[in-house]
């Protein structure tokens, strides 16, 4: 007998306040819908705003992972408890009664696609992460990881707890071979490893139409850069400036002389981290005759990628909006912060699209501006045919999650 009369999916470890990560986790629950039929989604998730997650899927029952101090400290020593059988309901909250539900429901638990939340980069909350799938095992119910990043794992005092956390996964996909070799690494030489999947962006297999411009007689560029910190740099407000310039730089070389108009598109929004001042200080820095705009960034991640969808270039500061304009064989800069947005580039077909934010000078971004400018035929012409060789790759991610929910149902 089921748990439930359709299947029960339970999402943990779900971002929040990032147009990339809403997108991929609508992908992901599009295409697990395509292979169970109509499924009820319970998300624990760390929005700011608790209204957000409700907007994007209002069929969905979504618990927030943000405990007062004193429900979480209670929620920790009933989950000790239970190692021992022991079932103290009443040193749950209200919170922690709803989490505990939906494990005791669920036919899977799938870990969001994202990140990477497992490994150094986050490393400042990444116990919580853990946590979340830790209890899964405790209730005996298969775990997926759903195609993320991973690593890298340079704290040895964590590599434990890491090792224990991804043997606790039934299967486990990552989303590009970098961090497939990062988890290797993290097992190398250990007698009990794991078995790493290999999959893509969740949201690769969920295509979107391009929207309708605004402006029909003048090329579009879409730009979507970061304002990184770039730690241990001793002047990291030089390195930023020459960032910004390069970027500016490689707008104007994409113009080359005919009527662009340029989006800076924003991936962070919400009360606490929002990049809309930044992109607006950005656009400032273009010329004249170059006209821009900054998108609202209440516009939500579909908006966003019909916008990149309708683009001639984009140029890319962050990981998704790399995948976005992969997903719709827009040819594309990427100036890669993380090893995901190189992994994601890589399994596209276009490495030559992608450089590291470390090597991203004034003279470096023009002249690789120029080299994609010069083949954008050629670099369009491949986009084309990884756009619908990893919808499939991505769809199959997807199938992973159903196989194990029918097993569990059964």
């Amino acid at each position: 007998m089921t748990k439930r009369d359709k299947p029960h999916v339970l999402v943990v470890n779900q971002h929040g306040d990032n147009r990339g990560d809403e997108a991929a986790l609508l992908a992901m629950c599009s295409g697990i819908e395509a292979e169970l039929g109509p499924t009820q989604f319970t998300v624990i998730h760390q929005f700011n705003n608790a209204a957000a997650g409700p907007m994007l899927r209002p069929d969905a029952r979504w618990i927030t992972l943000k405990l007062p101090v004193g429900e979480a400290i209670r929620f920790v020593v009933y989950l000790a408890l239970r190692i021992f059988r022991l079932r103290p309901q009443f040193l749950l909250g209200s919170l922690g009664q709803k989490t505990i539900h939906a494990y005791e429901t669920a036919d899977v638990v799938v870990s969001a696609p994202g990140g990477p939340y497992f490994g150094d980069l986050y490393i400042g909350h990444e116990a919580v992460h853990w946590l979340y799938v830790w209890i899964a095992k405790l209730h005996r119910v298969p775990a997926m990881l759903y195609a993320t990043s991973a690593g890298p794992f340079h704290k040895k005092w964590a590599n434990p707890f890491r090792r224990y956390t991804y043997r606790c996964f039934s299967r486990l996909y990552v989303r590009e071979e970098i961090s497939a070799g990062h988890i290797r690494g993290l097992f190398a030489g250990r007698r009990h490893g794991v078995n790493i999947e290999v999959s893509i962006d969740s949201a690769l297999q969920v295509a979107i139409a391009p929207q309708e411009r605004q402006h029909a007689d003048a090329q579009l560029i879409v730009v979507s850069a970061i304002n990184w910190p770039y730690p241990n740099d001793p002047s990291p407000q030089l390195r930023q400036k020459e960032y910004d310039t390069a970027v500016i730089e490689a707008v104007k070389i994409f113009a080359e002389s005919r009527p662009t108009h340029v989006v800076f598109v924003p991936q962070l929004y919400g009360s606490m981290h929002r990049d809309t001042p930044y992109l607006e200080a950005l656009a400032r820095l273009l010329p004249a005759n170059i006209s821009c705009e900054v998108l609202s960034d209440t516009k939500s991640s579909n908006e966003q990628r019909a916008l990149f969808a309708a683009a001639d270039w984009v140029i890319a500061g962050r990981y998704h909006p790399a995948v976005f304009a992969v997903s719709a064989a827009v040819p594309v800069l990427c100036i890669a912060y993380e090893h995901k947005a190189t992994g994601v580039l890589q399994a596209a077909g276009v490495p030559d699209a992608v450089m590291s934010i470390d090597e991203a000078t004034v003279e470096v971004v023009q002249a690789k501006a120029r080299e994609l400018l010069a083949a954008r035929a050629d670099l369009s012409a491949r986009l084309q045919v990884a756009q619908v060789a990893l919808r499939e790759v991505s769809s199959r991610t997807s199938g992973a999650v159903a196989e194990l929910a029918r097993r569990s149902m059964k």
